[in-house]
């Protein structure tokens, strides 16, 4: 069932109920109205009673006088004794008296109200003592015939059901109309989404001007175009640069291979070839397992392993693996962090974080310069910095600095060096401990790049932030 036509059926029947409850008090109340104004009649004909006079023996009365049916909204009135004698009587009031024996003597000790049925026709009595020339005992009684006022309340009534059920109807066409009119903006949404395509790197729906709530599922639809197309393109783009990646290492494996299997190879060039392979069957292995890495991270499916470290001894270990390549680059590394500093931190992936960002440092550090690994606590947080002399990353790349395969301008490199994943990787580890990666120049020159990660491990993890907004 569609939605207009829940909404209208819901009105509809609300709209019922509310009509049919309305009605109801409506009657109610008419005829609670008609029925005090009847009582009222009742009594003012109770107290002029004694201007009726009537024949002893009725001989004088017409034969209407002697029946006692009161005509339609006629008024009838009868003054009985304590024997039960009609003493006076008004036309169509009769002789016999219109009260019961018993009423008649609850009726000499007070009012008596009362409505009845007689010969089919409904009616409204009211009797109370009569102080007469007759003496105590004797019963005034003033009576009339209701079926006036029922035959108004039921032509009322059924006015109400006929032009309720009339109002009713339109009502609901009108709620159905509204509420498809109300609704349409929305269904020619749902056909616009539908006809896009994942090839319309631009596609949009149309945002109505009536800035309302309309209008803004439209703009917040194409928000969310706008976010699933750039998510589209990082992956695509992801891929293209993986695949490159991944291209020239197997490219040069496959041809170290064919070189091996060529007759009249010696056995140096053999074992050179077999090396060849092996390293590039490595950096396929880095390759790889940085991908699964930010697969996971992109997954949530990052999982640490946290433990109390020893912070400076865990960069002190960093920097000796990296002793023999600082050495061939001609750079030294220097760690500077207090001996006592320690955090519930994994120390394999802040390991892997430290060397990456070593790896990255070592790249551009100029030959006769020294690279600084510090740690230090600062408020919630612990800072991990790498720090080198170079001449900086550029600044257009500084924006871009932890996007996948992102490499800054190779010129500042001595190689082309890695596939641009090490600062991805980084950023990745920080966001899995709850903090976060920067990087910048130093304003004395040379690049800064490093952790910040909370001492609290239950800190919920910060918003990525942009390394041009340090």
């Amino acid at each position: 069932m569609s939605i207009r036509l829940r909404v209208a059926l819901v009105f509809t029947l609300a709209l019922a109920a509310a009509f049919t409850l309305g009605g109801w008090l409506f009657v109610s109340q008419l005829s609670a109205a008609m029925l005090r104004s009847t009582d009222a009649a009742l009594a003012a004909r109770l107290s002029q009673a004694s201007r009726y006079t009537a024949d002893d023996e009725g001989r004088n009365l017409p034969i209407s006088y002697l029946a006692g049916q009161p005509g339609p909204g006629q008024y009838i009135v009868q003054v009985v004794d304590s024997s039960g004698r009609v003493t006076r009587t008004s036309p169509n009031a009769g002789k016999t008296p219109l009260l019961s024996a018993a009423e008649l003597r609850k009726a000499g000790q007070g009012e008596v109200l009362l409505t009845r049925t007689r010969g089919g026709k409904p009616e409204r009595i009211l009797a109370g003592p009569y102080a007469g020339e007759h003496g105590r005992g004797s019963v005034a009684i003033a009576g009339v015939s209701l079926a006036p006022s029922d035959s108004t309340l039921r032509q009322i009534t059924e006015g109400l059901l006929i032009g309720g059920a009339v109002f009713v109807a339109a009502a609901g066409f009108g709620a159905y109309w509204l509420a498809r009119a109300a609704l349409s903006p929305v269904e020619r949404l749902r056909r616009e989404v539908a006809a896009l395509s994942e090839r319309d790197t631009e596609a949009s729906v149309r945002v109505p001007r009536t800035h309302d709530e309309i209008a803004a599922l439209a703009g917040t639809m194409n928000a969310i175009l706008a976010r699933l197309h750039r998510a589209l393109a990082r992956q695509r783009a992801f891929v293209a640069d993986a695949s490159h990646e991944l291209r020239t290492p197997f490219a040069v494996l496959r041809g170290e291979l064919e070189l091996a299997g060529r007759p009249g190879r010696s056995r140096e060039e053999l074992a050179a070839a077999v090396a060849s392979a092996a390293d590039e069957a490595a950096r396929l292995t880095r390759i790889t397992d940085d991908l699964l890495l930010l697969a996971s991270s992109d997954e949530d499916r990052f999982t640490l392993r946290r433990e109390q470290v020893n912070i400076r001894a865990l960069l002190a270990r960093a920097a000796g693996l990296a002793a023999v390549r600082a050495q061939a680059a001609g750079v030294s590394c220097r760690v500077d962090a207090p001996s006592g500093t320690e955090a519930l931190v994994d120390p394999g992936r802040v390991r892997q974080a430290v060397d990456n960002l070593i790896d990255n440092a070592l790249r551009f550090a100029p030959p006769g310069t020294e690279i600084v690994i510090s740690a230090r606590i600062a408020g919630p947080d612990l800072v991990i910095e790498v720090r080198d002399a170079g001449s900086g990353f550029p600044d257009d790349f500084l924006p871009h600095a932890f996007e996948r395969f992102r490499r800054p301008d190779s010129g500042r490199a001595r190689s082309d060096g890695g596939a641009g994943l090490g600062l991805a990787i980084v950023h990745a580890i920080a966001l899995a401990h709850g903090g976060r990666a920067t990087v910048r120049n130093q304003p004395g020159g040379g690049a800064l790049a490093g952790l910040e990660l909370p001492l609290d491990a239950g800190r919920p993890a910060e918003a990525p932030v942009r390394a041009d907004q340090e």
